[in-house]
């Protein structure tokens, strides 16, 4: 049992080469500098190098036992282990860190692909080093490899186009792609194949070859920042085209449209003449590629509100349109809705003092006036012509000022909006816009005037509500100068302390 011990020891004692511990610092520096851009890099050098001294004690046991040759081959295979660690580590230093701060970013597949290449030198070496003439090695395997080429050419076509797919910056990670009735994201560029994701939430692996063959569509991502998508509506031909398209594009372009772009703006366009109508297109630019559905839906709840408010009628082709759903769509109020808003403007202390009569008369001229989420209501600077009653939803007040768009307040239903602007002539002083469907009515600065010369003696009522609404919009206006000065502060003080180290 000593003899054996002694014989081990002798042997690890041979084994352990000198240069075995720089290297396998080197490994572990390695992969504590790469766990900022590869989580397992460290992992990985662990396991490696826990493998490497596995395999050197495993040498030195052998040879204890008197196996010779099996001693030397622990040993052989141990020093190609830790020279693998050491290359991969070394190539993902290179392509993961010190690549990308030269502005470069190289596909990942000749990032595997030289690795792999740096395993087969090491290899070559190793049995060069053990006395192996790599000549007669290459002459005796030439027809072997002949025939593994040949038996893998599909996998070799798949690996090659991968790579030229990258070099030539052709597709990028992230890109979206359609290629036949297929359409997804780019998610991974492997040597057989690339991983597209669905909308669907499918994963398609598409030998690569298949994709050098054919014809693909980048429709979005990296490679496509913006994509046109089209959106068709129509009208009849009693409606002003000009007028249509003004519209339209005035709403779409004040609107708050997620993954839709605003520069350039949605444009409208007509299109076509179909069954007796006229087609108009919306076009605009899709921003996320992964809502063109959405997208779309958004545009058409705009237009939709949008020709509500304009009381428009919104028509499709082989249908019948009749008259009698004109009057709703021209959002005037119904007899069965006339008793809701009266009451509605009862509780509104700007109506309050009105008779029964007079309200009843006043809410027959009110007219609907739904809002899509984003859309804006009245702009800060403009002068009004009518104000709103918000019934349904919330509306956002916004502060516009030269350091951006700050919130003001957030409406609830039953308020009066743009009052001041209507009663005074003056530019109304916030931006209103919808924060979810909004439904609100509408009352014309004419209808208002007409109200007051039949009753002048309100004016005193409504110019004391106002001066109180003024006093209250200064006040909140007040706070948010004050909040956003002890914000500069901070933000100053916070940049002070940095520099300073305080």
């Amino acid at each position: 049992m000593t003899a054996y011990w002694a014989i081990f020891l002798d042997h690890l004692h041979q084994a352990w080469l000198p240069h075995y511990v720089p290297a396998m610092a080197c490994i572990i520096v390695l992969g504590m500098t790469l766990t900022r851009v590869t989580r397992r890099a460290l992992p990985f050098a662990l396991r490696m190098l826990l493998l490497f001294v596995a395999l050197v004690v495993m040498g030195a046991a052998s040879a204890a036992t008197g196996s010779a040759s099996l001693a030397k081959g622990f040993s052989q295979l141990a020093v190609l282990v830790l020279g693998m660690t050491l290359i991969r580590q070394g190539g993902f230093m290179v392509f993961r860190l010190l690549v990308p701060r030269l502005g470069m970013r190289p596909p990942r597949i000749l990032e595997e692909l030289l690795i792999f290449l740096g395993y087969i030198v090491w290899l070559l070496l190793r049995l060069s080093a053990e006395g192996l003439d790599l000549g007669s090695l290459v002459a005796s395997t030439a027809v072997l490899t002949a025939v593994l080429a040949f038996a893998m050419q599909d996998t070799l076509g798949n690996i090659l186009s991968g790579l030229a797919l990258q070099l030539d910056h052709s597709i990028h990670i992230g890109d979206w792609i359609q290629l036949d009735t297929m359409s997804g994201r780019v998610v991974e560029v492997q040597w057989r194949h690339t991983a597209v994701r669905t909308l669907f939430g499918e994963l398609v692996l598409i030998p690569n070859s298949h994709l050098m063959k054919s014809r693909i569509t980048l429709t979005g991502g990296p490679s496509s920042p913006a994509r046109v998508r089209l959106v068709n509506f129509y009208c009849g031909f009693d409606m002003p085209s000009g007028r249509v398209i003004d519209e339209v594009q005035k709403a779409l372009a004040q609107a708050d449209l997620p993954g839709i772009a605003k520069d350039p703006a949605p444009s409208c366009i007509v299109s076509d003449f179909v069954d007796g109508m006229l087609q108009y297109t919306v076009r605009y630019l899709l921003t996320d590629p992964e809502t063109p559905g959405t997208c779309d839906s958004l545009i058409r709840q705009h237009l939709h509100a949008l020709f509500r408010r304009q009381g428009w009628r919104m028509a499709a082709p082989r249908r019948d349109i009749h008259r009698a759903a004109n009057a709703a769509m021209a959002g005037e109020p119904r007899e069965s809705d006339l008793n809701g808003l009266e009451s509605v403007l009862a509780g509104l202390p700007l109506f309050s003092m009105l008779t029964p009569d007079e309200r009843r008369q006043l809410a027959g001229q009110l007219r609907a006036t739904p809002y899509a989420t984003g859309s804006t209501i009245a702009r800060q600077g403009e002068v009004g012509d009518c104000l709103f009653i918000l019934v349904r939803g919330q509306v956002d007040v916004w502060l516009d000022g030269e350091d951006g768009r700050h919130p003001l307040a957030v409406l609830e239903p039953i308020q009066i909006m743009g009052e001041m602007s209507v009663l005074t002539g003056e530019p109304r002083s916030a931006t209103l816009s919808a924060r979810g469907e909004v439904e609100c009515y509408a009352l014309s600065k004419e209808a208002f005037q007409i109200m007051l010369q039949n009753r002048p003696e309100l004016a005193d009522s409504f110019a004391h509500l106002l001066a109180e609404r003024n006093e209250q919009r200064s006040t909140l206006q007040q706070e948010l100068r004050e909040t956003r000065t002890v914000q500069r502060q901070d933000a100053i003080l916070t940049r002070i302390r940095s520099l300073f180290r305080l």
